[in-house]
């Protein structure tokens, strides 16, 4: 008995010694998470540290996501304030300074106020654009965009937006061409992807050079319709083709023509409009060569009952 008590004793001191141990193990990371989670709500972002079992690691290196994700969207959202405040500067600050020099009558002769009306009425135009692309954006975001989904002749939406900026590409001197295959029907809003596409051509219009040329290319592929406008003009280096589409974004001066200033949204807005009609938008792009943007659209599917009734009809 006393050797069976004593093995006993020490089999006991040992399972006490082991269960704090294990307790400690498991319990210790799990209190630094929670001391993080405090920290967070204080607008404190430190990284855990992955250790103890496997799911608790498994938990830290989920907090730790989340804390990368929020940096990055709080980032993202500085920048986006930081853009929108530049960019609704720059006009207000020609308004502000014509209108006062109209008022204070520094600017007083025909000419002279009529050249300042006039880069009024831009800077004004300027602004509005941007607010209604960043009122889309929003919708966007907040998924109350609606889409008019029916069936439409992508040909002839093609064809109308090309007739449209034939006089834009005669002034720049580019060359523009449509080459279309009959195309099977497609399901989507007619508005909106005229506006991606109006928006794709006129900014290969934009970027091309003198004598050279846009073409917007059509074909029917595996259930798809994918469309490309190409452009002959100096084309985007290759560390810019990863960031094309963020808000914002632009590519340095060398591949804008002066004068021809956008909003930088028309990319990310087009990209949204692509990818809500379950579609795809990319880029690839040569230096001196020009550039590709091809847009890839789904032909009319089996479940879409009430387009495919009105076709028939």
């Amino acid at each position: 008995m006393p050797s069976f008590l004593r093995a006993g004793l020490v089999a006991f001191v040992l399972a006490v010694i082991f269960a704090a141990w294990m307790g400690n193990w498991i319990v210790k990371p799990l209190e630094t998470i929670e001391e993080a989670s405090r920290n967070l709500s204080n607008g404190e972002y430190q990284q855990i540290p992955l250790q103890g079992p496997d799911e608790v690691q498994a938990l830290a290196g989920a907090y730790n996501e989340m804390i990368d994700q929020v940096q990055a969207s709080q980032k993202s959202q500085r920048d986006f304030v930081a853009n929108v405040s530049h960019e609704l500067k720059t006009p207000l600050t020609s308004i502000q300074g014509f209108s006062q020099a109209m008022l204070d009558g520094t600017i007083d002769s025909g000419p002279a106020l009529t050249k300042a009306a006039g880069i009024i009425k831009t800077e004004a135009d300027r602004m509005y654009r941007l607010v209604v692309d960043l009122l889309d954006l929003a919708r966007f975001d907040a998924g109350t965009i609606v889409l008019d989904r029916e069936a439409l002749d992508l040909s002839k939406l093609l064809t109308h937006v090309v007739n449209q900026l034939i006089p834009q590409a005669a002034e720049a001197r580019v060359k523009l061409s449509l080459d279309v295959d009959p195309l099977p029907t497609c399901v989507g809003d007619e508005d909106r992807l005229a506006q991606v596409f109006t928006n794709l051509v006129d900014n290969a219009i934009k970027h091309t050079p003198v004598n050279g040329f846009v073409k917007l290319n059509a074909r029917s592929e595996a259930g798809l319709v994918r469309v490309e406008i190409i452009d002959s003009g100096k084309g985007i280096p290759e560390e810019h083709l990863g960031r094309i589409f963020e808000r914002f974004y632009k590519v340095d001066g060398s591949r804008k023509k002066e004068g021809k200033l956008g909003t930088g949204l028309g990319l990310a807005i087009a990209q949204q409009i692509v990818q809500s009609h379950e579609g795809a938008i990319s880029v690839r792009s040569t230096l001196g060569e020009g550039s590709v943007f091809g847009v890839t659209i789904p032909v009319v599917k089996a479940d879409d009952q009430t387009v495919l009734m009105d076709i028939m009809e």
